[in-house]
């Protein structure tokens, strides 16, 4: 079986690392359905929260996918839709959000108003594992 990656070698032409040394998993996933184009007044700061039994920050990370990709830029501005980001919570726990926070001027001076944006893409969020050795 061939074996695809890099091998690192020492001055004595030993391997020191090799891709036998890592291994990546899946050990969790979760679709997230389009939330539509929604806006209201003020910040949010709800979340989802993901229990992901086995999940540690210091060598796991969420990756997400959007099922349906669109040739448009991802501006901020609502008008298309955006991916979820995701916060480590702390152990096994993670923040999904499905909208961004952001301030628009009022047209008053330097005045400027909370708000917040929810137009997020239907997606697949799938937490991932690496482990050496």
């Amino acid at each position: 079986m061939a074996i695809y990656g890099v091998d690192i070698r020492n001055a004595n032409n030993v391997q020191t690392l090799g891709m036998q040394d890592f291994t990546i998993s899946r050990i969790g996933t979760m679709e997230i359905p389009a939330s539509g184009n929604l806006y209201g007044s003020g910040a949010r700061m709800d979340y989802i929260t993901w229990t992901i039994p086995g999940y540690d920050p210091s060598n796991c990370f969420v990756l997400i996918t959007p099922k349906v990709y669109l040739p448009n830029p991802q501006d901020g501005r609502g008008t298309y839709p955006m991916l979820p980001t995701y916060r480590n919570l702390g152990g096994n726990s993670v923040a999904i959000y499905t909208y961004v926070n952001r301030r628009r001027p009022t047209g008053v001076g330097s005045n400027y108003e909370d708000e917040w944006v929810s137009n997020s893409v239907h997606c697949i969020v799938e937490a991932i594992r690496s482990t050496n050795g």
